[in-house]
């Protein structure tokens, strides 16, 4: 006869931590691959600028202001064949319809020139890890080797992310917020050299890290999920200009979910809480200083001009209309944003969101329900004020990529907030699953409208893979859309059978544990 407690073991290990760990790093890093293959050198916004950085700044150089009064430009000193970033996608840039093969042969040249960016003064970080490829090789294959640090780092945040939720929580329905929150677009930047998809995907695991904490373990946190989350916070605070705010937020969201009492018990009782906290404050402190001695907030003006005159009830009505544009970027507008999806793509992914949304509020305490909506309107808010204070000098400068580290974090929270009833529901698992493999597929179209875009030009050949026309990537049109393919689904297969399976009672009653006094857990 089996015992009681071996059946809880046996499903407390069908899925083991670092099992979850390798197969969804190897997934997504073969997934992000692809990506990073099927769009050409230069595809991502101001990726060139990104390459340049990344390579001068690994080999020594910190650059120099151009324009000192507005500390923007500056200026680097790079091989040929590293500034050739700059020049190589101008015949098929901002033009859809015109494939990647319009470009010249990529020069080879090593002799040093004299070349500026506008992102020198962004934090170093990102650009130390991914301009480790160019000591590989500073030609076009150091550019890919960069390419694939990029995605190593992004697929290794997204591995993190899943081993928490197999680790630490029973709320699998979590990894529903964040397969809806990890829209081609996320996966377009992670692929390419460029800050914005590495941001975005540490937000993904950071929330997911914090969400498990607040939800799950609100009185007495394991250790180890503690220090992930002061080591995943420390890295994204240290990303980009704005990304000390979003750490911030998370932390917010902690507070708010968890409770005053606990928050204090936390400090009192937990020196590893305390240590984190330090470390999360100190990365926050250096980040704001590099931030605010370098201008790395200063940034070009934008091309949507507004009149130094315009009222500011004005301006900020011109900006608010902005909303529904920086929406579907953050779903997925590729390329120099020129590379739309089909409508009926946003629409789907609208859909989902909603259907995320609305199944959290029907489990949720009025406490959730609440700040789940505050996240959803700081995500349209504090973008347009950001921007309306600086529209009349700059324009209307914000893409949907730049707040995707906060909007996604409503997502995630509302994943969770599901709740074990719904897990125990055949309709909530076949929801659930219905929801995984729909992004999985929109993913696909996302992946072959871009591959198409740049073989054949948007309004291509349909079947272009089938006969190698117009541009192809290093790895093959038809191999590298199979080779998605696979891993796509295979992760979805993989997420899918880990919803629906049988998981331990042994956090059942975690979701009341707000309700008792912080002292009982002393």
């Amino acid at each position: 006869m089996t015992r009681p407690g071996a059946d809880r073991r046996t499903r407390e290990h069908r899925f083991p931590p670092w099992s979850v760990f390798t197969t969804f790093f190897l997934l997504s890093f073969v997934a992000i691959v692809c990506w990073s293959f099927a769009s050409p050198l230069g595809a991502a916004p101001d990726e060139h600028s990104h390459i340049i950085r990344a390579d001068a700044l690994d080999h020594g150089q910190i650059g120099t202001n151009s324009f000192p009064h507005n500390r923007v430009l500056v200026t680097f000193k790079v091989p040929v064949s590293i500034n050739e970033a700059k020049f190589w996608m101008t015949c098929w840039q901002f033009h859809a319809t015109i494939p990647a093969s319009c470009s010249t042969q990529w020069p080879t040249s090593e002799k040093l020139v004299f070349t500026t960016t506008h992102v020198g003064h962004y934090p170093p970080l990102y650009y130390a890890l991914v301009g480790t490829g160019s000591f590989i090789s500073q030609q076009r294959s150091g550019i890919y080797a960069m390419r694939l640090v990029s995605a190593g780092a992004s697929a290794f945040m997204l591995a993190l992310c899943a081993y928490g939720v197999a680790k630490w929580s029973r709320r699998r329905y979590i990894v529903v917020g964040v397969f809806v929150s990890l829209t081609p677009i996320t996966l377009f930047l992670s692929s390419s050299v460029n800050p914005s998809g590495f941001e975005i995907v540490t937000a993904i695991c950071l929330w997911t890290l914090a969400i498990i904490l607040a939800l799950d373990y609100p009185s007495d946190p394991p250790r180890g999920l503690v220090v992930l989350i002061g080591a995943t916070a420390s890295v994204l605070a240290l990303v980009r200009g704005l990304s000390p705010l979003w750490v911030t937020l998370v932390g917010l969201t902690i507070a708010v979910l968890v409770g005053s009492r606990h928050v204090l018990y936390y400090f009192r009782a937990r020196r590893d809480v305390r240590v984190a906290t330090v470390v999360v404050a100190v990365a926050g402190a250096l980040a704001a200083l590099w931030i605010f001695t370098q201008g790395t907030l200063n940034v070009l003006a934008s091309h949507v001009a507004i009149d130094p005159a315009t009222s500011e009830f004005h301006t900020l009505h011109l900006v608010a209309n902005h909303g529904y544009q920086w929406l579907r970027e953050g779903v997925g507008v590729l390329g120099w944003l020129d590379t739309p999806m089909p409508l009926n793509f946003y629409q789907a992914w609208y859909l989902l969101l909603a259907i995320v949304l609305a199944v959290a509020f029907v489990h949720a305490t009025w406490r959730q329900r609440t700040w789940t909506i505050a996240l959803c309107v700081m995500s349209y808010v504090i973008p347009v004020v950001i921007v309306a204070h600086q529209a009349k000098a700059n324009g209307i400068v914000w893409q949907g990529r730049d707040g995707m580290p906060l909007a996604v974090g409503a997502l995630i929270l509302a994943g969770a907030l599901w709740g074990r009833q719904t897990n125990r529901a055949v309709f909530g698992r076949a929801v659930a699953s219905l929801i995984v493999a729909t992004v999985s597929g929109l993913e696909l179209i996302a992946f072959y409208v871009n591959l198409r875009r740049y073989a054949v030009g948007i309004n291509g050949p349909r079947l272009f893979f089938l006969h190698h026309q117009g541009w192809s990537p290093p790895t093959g049109q038809l191999l590298t859309l199979m080779v998605y393919a696979v891993a796509v689904v295979a992760l979805a297969a993989l997420t899918i059978s880990w919803i629906c399976s049988p998981q331990d009672d042994s956090l059942e009653e975690i979701g009341s544990i707000n309700d008792r006094p912080a002292h009982e857990f002393v």
